[in-house]
């Protein structure tokens, strides 16, 4: 099979491929963004179920001091009450098992029997409170259908909020009703009382783990108003039985206690618009993607049917390039260069083969200039190497100028070791000297035998004064150190720094060498820095 006829064949199965795989990928997107539609509606259903739920616990709270005290005022209360919950039920658009309908049905039964003076307490207290959890427990099965991480913690608090509210609203129907009966026995009440108050207080603290820091202070400045305080007093009293030191009326409790139930709707009011708009933020990103996605997919499939096009004529040329980036590097003898591998054909063959020839090429001159810039007895760079790296930092210079500085040191009365011990003991402290010098200097720093005992160390990005530092710290390191078969030893060090203008590597090589001589003058076993005196 001739390359060109397997180019054909893998162009075309690539193209299909990608078509395949362009389909499925906008499938997915397609998929998101309408999961994400749902959660929207999702929302929507939420906020009126959290309406509907208000609604009613205002009315079981006035519906329980009715049944205590059934007065035709408060009747008028409740009944006005009884149409704002019709008004929010009606408002419901839909949810799951027909609960409008089932709602609605045992809502009119159970208001007909307490308005015809049939109702019972805590039946009737009950049957209110088992259709709001009914409700609750459709706010619940909403958010558990939440299927994006971010907004399901958020509506987990939410929920805590609503759940807080409900156990408030409980509290607030329970009170009411025993200060509407005087006189009558409260013990189941008051046991009924502190229940509602223990499980209001641990949805506020779960509320206030799950939501942000922001929320969880919102939440503190609505239940810390003197109404919510007087509220609280009120609920602490009734849960402990003690109703003689109560100064306040069942109109008075049930208004202070809907002010903060008011205040706790508002909040939650404000949480659910929050992450509607987040849901309807994250609907528009989705949407903007997928027609990203879509016009995406049409430029990538165009582009892919011409680059198909487009192949074969590319595998003629292919050889034409080749043999011309043998040609480039030959004339240039640039042996790090590499041949383009573009398939494992006849080509891609010679490519390869070349290409190794090349690396064992690279490799043999680079270990020949390694052998050439280095010094065989310490490791360092020699003296040679070490001009090609001033010189680069002179030409870096003129480009960009910062501060260059330069160390020289030389062991001090070394022939006097070489002398003594013989001169392999001098070369081990000349080993041993250049590993303490790598071990001081920085990485950034270039090091080098500049010949017999005398080192350099080259400091780009460096002042003079940051140099002597560096001097003096290997000046003592050398001055503790314990040589083989010599002991202590000291050495002289001469720093300087480039000069502004100044571009010879011969200026720089002579200001430091007359600042090594000065540090010889003066006793030795001392950093001087060169100046102009």
């Amino acid at each position: 099979m001739t390359i060109k006829t397997r180019i054909t064949l893998i162009g075309i199965m690539a193209v299909g491929g990608l078509v395949f795989l362009l389909l499925g990928m906008m499938t997915t997107e397609f998929s998101r963004y309408r999961q994400q539609h749902l959660v929207v509606e999702e929302l929507a259903l939420i906020s009126e179920l959290s309406a509907l739920v208000h609604e009613l616990q205002k009315e079981r709270g006035l519906s329980t001091g009715f049944l205590a005290a059934p007065e035709a005022g408060y009747r008028d209360s409740l009944l006005l009450q009884q149409a704002a919950t019709d008004r929010k039920l009606n408002a419901l658009r839909r949810a799951e098992g027909g609960l409008e309908a089932r709602l609605q049905q045992e809502l009119t039964t159970l208001r007909q029997r307490i308005m015809a003076g049939n109702g019972v307490y805590p039946e009737d207290y009950r049957q209110y409170s088992l259709l709001i959890q009914s409700l609750l427990d459709q706010v619940w099965s909403q958010i558990r259908q939440v299927d994006f991480a971010g907004l399901k913690d958020d509506l987990g608090a939410h929920s805590h909020l609503m759940f807080a509210k409900e156990y408030l609203g409980r509290v607030r129907a329970t009170v009411n009703h025993c200060l509407r009966t005087a006189g009558v026995s409260r013990e189941e009440k008051v046991a009924e009382a502190a229940r509602l108050h223990g499980l209001f207080a641990e949805y506020r603290r779960l509320f206030q783990l799950d939501a942000g820091a922001d929320w969880a202070e919102r939440l503190d400045q609505v239940l810390g108003t003197p109404a919510a305080e007087e509220v609280f007093a009120v609920m602490q009293a009734t849960a402990a039985g003690e109703f003689a030191p109560l100064q306040i009326s069942s109109e008075q409790w049930f208004n202070q206690a809907t002010r903060v139930i008011n205040d706790l709707k508002k909040l939650e009011d404000r949480s659910l618009a929050r992450l509607v708009n987040e849901g309807e933020q994250l609907l528009d990103n989705l949407r903007r993607r997928l027609l990203f996605f879509t016009l995406g997919t049409l430029g990538v499939g165009g582009g892919i049917l011409l680059l198909v096009l487009y192949t074969l004529h590319g595998m003629i040329r292919s050889l034409d390039l080749l043999l011309a980036e043998i040609g480039q590097i030959g004339s240039q003898q640039d042996f790090g260069r590499r041949l383009p591998v573009r398939a494992r054909d006849e080509m891609g063959t010679i490519a390869s083969s070349f290409n190794r020839l090349l690396t064992i090429v690279e490799r043999l001159l680079q270990e020949k200039d390694h052998l050439a810039g280095t010094d065989q007895l310490t490791g360092l760079n020699n003296r040679r190497r070490f001009k090609e790296f001033l010189d680069q930092e002179l030409t870096r210079h003129r480009r960009v100028p910062e501060p260059l500085s330069l160390i020289i040191f030389d062991i001090d009365h070394f022939k006097l070791v070489n002398d003594t011990h013989g001169h392999e003991t001098g070369d081990l402290v000349l080993r041993e000297m250049a590993q303490l010098l790598r071990a001081t200097i920085r990485r950034t720093d270039t090091p080098a035998r500049w010949g017999g005992e005398e080192f350099l160390v080259l400091l780009p990005a460096t002042t003079v004064e940051a140099a002597a530092g560096l001097a003096e710290k290997l000046r003592q390191a050398i001055a503790g150190h314990d040589f083989p078969n010599v002991g202590r030893l000291t050495a002289s060090f001469g720093v300087a720094a480039l000069l502004d203008g100044e571009h010879e590597e011969s200026d720089l090589l002579r200001r430091v060498d007359q600042a090594l001589y000065q540090a010889k003058q003066q006793g030795r076993n001392r950093a001087v820095s060169w100046s102009g005196a």
